[in-house]
Parts: structure tokens; sequence; C-alpha cells
């Protein structure tokens, strides 16, 4: 199954997989090859890529739009993060700075913002979190 991930920044995967698994507003699905046609709302959380070969790619991702076709698959995202690129202990700082302007913040507009940012890092974590019990799982250029 042809699967593309894009975001605002560029293409974070291309290319032919086994699988992908993601969080919907309906709840978690798999895609498999044949599956469906669908169309879906995408919500924060964890994206694991299955490749025909190679090793898992899982990536922190902040919602989206997933549409499933004949012919390929794609997830539409305005940002996301790969698991290989997130150190636990600078998530977890960057959450309590969070959660600490959460706290301090005044007004709607100022929380639901701050809220925004805890729950990004909240995501970010578990995936850091994620990658720290499995082990990096894609050779990064500077690795080489």
């Amino acid at each position: 199954m042809l699967f593309e991930f894009l975001t605002l920044s560029g293409s974070m995967y291309a290319g032919e997989t086994k699988s992908v698994h993601l969080a919907t507003t309906e709840g978690q699905i798999t895609i498999l090859p044949h599956h469906e046609p669908l169309v879906a709302k995408v919500i924060a959380g964890p994206v694991t890529i299955v490749p025909q070969s190679g090793e898992t790619q899982v990536f922190a991702s902040f919602g989206g739009l997933l549409e499933v076709s004949k012919h390929f698959t794609r997830l539409l995202s305005d940002e996301a993060d790969h698991a290989d690129d997130l150190i636990a202990e600078h998530v977890e700082a960057a959450l309590h700075r969070a959660e600490a302007a959460r706290a301090a913040a005044k007004g709607d507009t100022e929380i639901e913002r701050a809220q925004e940012l805890v729950d990004r890092e909240s995501v970010r974590l578990a995936v850091a979190r994620m990658r720290r019990h499995s082990g990096p799982r894609h050779k990064r250029p500077e690795d080489l």
C-alpha cells in the first residue's frame, strides 16, 4: 500500500507500507492494503508506520486528515515529530513549562493556548517514551 505522510514542513514519509496505525475521532484504526476508501479526522497521538521493508517508523502527530483511496493512503498534518528526534528529558521539561504557563494563564484565549501546548508536549512525551523502550528505529543522516 502506498502511504504518504505530509506536513507543512514537507514529507515525513512516503513509500510502500504493510500497515499504518493511528487515532481518529472514531477511535484507533489500522489501515492495511485494500482498505475501504475512507476520509477521517485524525487526532493527536502516535502514528506508527510499518513499511514493506525496513524498520517501523513512529511519529508524534498533532492531528490532521486521513484519506484512504483505492490507489494510495495519505495523512495530512500541520506538524509531526519522528520518535528518534525526541529526547524524553527535553520533552518533559517542555511539558513542565507548558503546565506552568497553563497554571499562570488568565483569560480564555491564553488558557486555551496553554492547554494546546500541554496536549502537544504530552503526545511528544508519550512517543519519546515509546522509543526509549524500543530503541531507535531509523538511522538519521548524522548517524551514518
